[in-house]
């Protein structure tokens, strides 16, 4: 017998174990095989490119300007993004490091590139509750004011911050929604971009979070 000798109690779940790490592999392997469909065949990224080509490639395919910014966010919240009227915004908590904000950034534009809108409701959640204001306008004084109140006042999608919830301890329910797509997007995508400013236009990671601006 397969489990010989095995306490009862493993015997029963050691299955289900199995069973949801096989599942988590195979949803890894589909969010992994749509990631690069998305960067190399929907955004015709190629090997050498980096952050300002990527959102170039973004904006050339939804044909709106994109804005991304830097700002002190809630601890719980580490970036979020609006789809305007006529354009894009990415915000992007100043918490955290380099590296660490471009993989929200790269999550955050999944959410414009595949993502479903934020509808209306009463618990939905506006920049405008979550941003000290001062700092924000700081950072938006070339946006025109119908983009500022757009970013304010719209209903922005969030992602968690450390506290939320996590890849290691996702449910199977998890495994297959935006989140977690979202997640894999930015996981391999760091992976797939070229950060060597030398190489590519990136910059150094540091730079890559001023005020950035890319148009149609």
């Amino acid at each position: 017998m397969l489990f010989a000798g095995a306490p009862a109690s493993w015997c029963h779940t050691a299955p289900a174990l199995v069973l949801g790490a096989v599942r988590r592999r195979r949803a890894w392997g589909r969010a992994r095989r749509q990631t690069v469909r998305i960067i190399h065949d929907d955004l015709g990224m190629r090997p050498g490119q980096g952050l300002q080509e990527l959102l170039q490639a973004v904006v050339r395919l939804r044909r709106r300007s994109l804005t991304v910014l830097r700002v002190p966010l809630p601890p719980h919240v580490s970036g979020f993004c609006v789809r305007g009227d006529t354009e894009d915004t990415i915000v992007v908590t100043a918490n955290t490091s380099e590296r660490q904000g471009l993989h929200v950034l790269l999550h955050e534009l999944y959410h414009l590139l595949c993502g479903r809108s934020p509808g209306p409701s009463p618990s939905a959640v506006a920049a405008g509750d979550l941003l000290e204001l001062g700092a924000l306008s700081e950072q938006m004084p070339s946006l025109p004011p119908d983009v500022v109140e757009e970013v304010l006042f719209r209903p922005a999608r969030l992602r968690a911050g450390a506290s939320g919830r996590g890849d290691a301890a996702a449910p199977a329910a998890y495994e297959e929604d935006e989140e977690w797509a979202a997640e894999v997007f930015a996981t391999v995508g760091l992976l797939m971009l070229c950060l060597d400013p030398a190489i590519s236009s990136t910059g150094s990671l540091t730079s890559s979070f001023a005020h950035r601006r890319a148009d149609v």
